[in-house]
């Protein structure tokens, strides 16, 4: 149902492309500079329906549904994308399906309008732009298609709950390869191992991060050559919960998590894992996404020899501080119910944990498993560390340890400030989470407080 008001929303999206026909060869210096934008703008998003508005006449609502059709055509925008890039190598077909799904949740759900649905369509095209590039770049370098992804270290787990920080720190292992935030940004053309450390792409990068709003940065850590999550890679195959953390899309997170076949985004996975590996090698890869508890059969297919290592916490703690975050971030394109948005995480998560708890009961790949604990890693992370290594056969090398003390001295919590929220904000309380979570509770003998 359309509300007939238009929500006047300045559109922050951190980094933005602009398209520019793909450079070659890999060896000549690129210009990236007008690839980038930053628009987050001065003021915050108005978290909560805080927001700017003004009344429209009756009739908006229709007019609003036709110019996000018009937009968020998917055909449209495969269209301009091709002219802007002049190529029309997507890899497998399979994306369609899912940017279709997208487009038509986008179009009837979110609402939509003015700088926010230009700002949507904006992130797809960019998506769209980076993925042609990439097939472009792995037809023009052969030894891409080569790479062997050998038994990446994958983190997952509740979000809000340990995962990005256990990702990070990780990473730090020289012996490892994480894919970092500039990376994901504009992967094109690969990057090279001698000159990873200097690429231009992070001082862009950089700045976009820099411009991101403070509290969005107290919520989530942020950086240029941080490790970047699996989520981001998976928004090239269209096959993301990212859309719906930053927009209202119940239809397309129903058909993410219940029916959609995630073997093509999974294929786009180790598609990107070797055009990043190609010309800067990895011992074994370090990745991170708590949507993995949706997809662990999935996961596996891919990758059969992954190991896998689970974050637990007090859902009671994790569950408030989720609700808070998706909030905020679609407080940029809409006015979000709290309530809602509360019940829908709890239903989102449940889903996760219930199916990756069946996946392991059945006992497969039960070796290549590993639980810890966020009480534990607060109190010891290095602890955390060594029990990881231990459980598959591992070295920690000094110059690892050294590069993970590091790491913690500079990565506090609180660094870039205090997430605040209430639980009650959300209809979330302790004694209703633990009693929705108390099989997961029970099964992994969660702390709870």
């Amino acid at each position: 149902m359309r509300s007939g008001a238009c929500r006047s929303i300045r559109w922050r999206h951190c980094v933005r492309y602009i398209d520019r026909p793909l450079q070659r060869p890999l060896n000549d210096a690129v210009d990236y500079s007008n690839r980038f934008s930053t628009d987050w703008g001065e003021s915050e998003p108005s978290q909560l329906g805080r927001m700017e508005s003004m009344t429209m006449n009756d009739g908006a609502g229709n007019e609003i549904g036709n110019e996000a059709a018009r937009v968020l055509d998917p055909s449209r925008l495969i269209a301009h994308v091709e002219a802007a890039t002049g190529l029309n190598d997507w890899g497998t077909p399979e994306f369609r399906t899912a940017l279709d799904q997208l487009c038509a949740s986008a179009i009837d759900e979110a609402d939509l309008e003015g700088a926010a649905l230009a700002g949507f369509a904006a992130t797809i095209e960019r998506l769209l732009t980076n993925r042609l590039r990439l097939y472009a770049d792995r037809a023009a370098f052969p030894e891409i298609a080569t790479q062997k992804i050998v038994a990446p270290l994958i983190v997952t787990g509740l979000p809000r709950g340990g995962t990005t920080i256990l990702h990070g720190l990780l990473a730090q292992d020289p012996a490892a390869r994480s894919a970092a935030k500039w990376e994901v940004d504009c992967p094109s053309p690969p990057p090279r191992a001698e000159n990873r450390a200097n690429d231009p792409r992070i001082a862009i990068s950089t700045a976009a991060v820099e411009a991101i709003p403070a509290a969005f940065r107290a919520m989530h850590a942020m950086g240029a050559t941080l490790p970047e999550e699996c989520n981001n890679f998976f928004m090239m195959a269209f096959r993301s919960p990212n859309f719906g953390a930053t927009a209202n899309l119940p239809s397309y997170m129903r058909w993410l998590i219940e029916d959609a076949d995630m073997a093509p985004a999974f294929e786009f996975h180790r598609h990107f894992l070797q055009h990043l590996q190609a010309f800067a090698p990895a011992g074994y890869w370090v990745l991170k996404a708590p949507p993995y508890l949706w997809w662990p059969e999935a996961l596996f297919a891919a990758y059969p020899d992954a190991r896998v290592v689970v974050t637990h916490r007090d859902p009671a703690d994790v569950m408030p501080s989720n609700a808070s975050l998706i909030a905020y971030l679609r407080g940029y394109t809409g006015t979000p119910d709290p309530l809602a948005v509360g019940k829908e995480q709890v239903g989102h998560w449940r889903t996760g944990l219930d199916r990756m708890h069946r996946y392991r009961s059945s006992g497969a790949h039960s070796e290549q498993f590993i639980d810890t604990y966020y009480t534990d890693f607060v109190s010891a992370p290095m602890g955390v560390v060594a029990t990881i290594y231990d459980r598959f056969d591992m070295t920690l090398s000094n110059e690892a340890r050294d590069a993970m003390t590091r790491f913690l001295a500079g990565n506090t919590q609180g660094k870039h400030g205090r997430h605040d929220y209430q639980a009650e904000t959300f209809g979330l309380s302790r004694e209703t989470l633990h009693r929705e979570f108390g099989d997961y509770i029970a099964a992994y003998a969660i702390p709870t407080r």
